[in-house]
Order: C-alpha cells, then structure tokens, then sequence
C-alpha cells in the first residue's frame, strides 16, 4: 500500500513539472499536424482518384472517336481496291482484245489478288459483321445450325452481337483504386 501512494505523489509530482506538461503539449499538437497532413493527403488522393476516372473516361471517348475513323478508313481502302480490280479486269480485257495474252493473264491475275483483298476488307467492316451476326442467328433458329455455323464468325458466338462483352466477362478497371489496410 505505501508503494502505491508513493508511485501516485511521484505522478503527482511529475504533472506537475512545467517541463513534462509542455512536452505534452507539443507532442498532441503533433499529432494533430499529423492528422490534418493526412486528410490532406486522402482529399489530394480522392481528387487524384477523380482525375484518373476522367482521363479513363476521355480516353473510352478517344478510342471510340478512332475506331469511326478506322472504320471510315476501312470503306476508303474497300472502295480503292474495288476500283483496282476492276481496272485490272478492263485493261486485261483490252490487252486480251489487242493479242497480248500473257499481259492480259498477268493484269488478270492482279485484279483477281485485288479482289481477293477486297472481299478481306468487306468481311472486317462492322457492318458487314452485324449482317453476318444475323443472318447466322436467323438460320440457327430456323434450325440451320451448321449453315448458322458456316455464316458466323468463328470468334463470335452467336449468341452474342458483335462487339459486346461475354456474359460473366467483367473488363478489369485498372484505375480503380484500393481498400486501405
């Protein structure tokens, strides 16, 4: 018991000190900096969070503004490689008409290459894709499965328009950000 009253005077005595109390003091305005320094730091980090989310969104707005460009793109390419071929066709009919035959096979073959590579930018040009997608999906139902099969395409399942995501596929938000620990 008398060590008790001794620990308590000698507590007593040292809140008392001047010396301890300001000590104290300082040590909570500290941590009340500390404290204000960090709801700073969460305010700047949720407005740097925002941010991030804005450059994403631009960024989805950037890609789809490409992607009509690419597309208008592909049109120019399919329209130029039309007009290819078929004046290779014209002028391997007229070397033909004129005697020149083996001029006439080689424009010939080129204007075949020319359409082949025609027909390749048809098939990727979305538009003719949503046909394709449909035409299959008309077929399937109406029981035509390996012609549905034949008419799609055979990264895109029927079931599913082009350019939509996979059900249970969730695209990761790499921006997203994480629980605190």
């Amino acid at each position: 018991m008398l060590s008790e009253v001794n620990n308590v005077r000698q507590l007593v005595e040292l809140l008392s000190d001047d010396g301890f109390t300001e000590a104290i003091t300082q040590a909570e305005d500290l941590v009340n900096d500390v404290n204000d320094t960090l709801e700073r730091v969460e305010r700047v980090e949720d407005e740097a969070g925002e941010a991030v989310k804005e450059a994403n969104r631009t960024l989805v707005a950037v890609d789809r503004r490409l992607d009509k460009v690419d597309r208008t793109i592909n049109l120019l390419e399919a329209k130029i490689e039309a007009g290819f071929s078929l004046g290779f066709f014209v002028f391997a009919v007229n070397f033909y008409l004129g005697g020149d035959y083996l001029f006439a096979i080689s424009l010939g073959f080129m204007g075949l290459l020319g359409a082949g590579q025609l027909l390749v930018t048809i098939r990727n040009i979305p538009q003719v894709e949503k046909l394709r997608w449909g035409a299959a999906r008309v077929a399937k139902r109406l029981g035509y499965h390996d012609l549905a099969d034949d008419i799609a395409d055979p990264d895109q399942p029927v079931e599913q328009q082009p350019g939509e995501q996979q059900p249970g596929e969730q695209q990761p938000d790499e921006n997203e950000r994480r629980p605190r620990r």
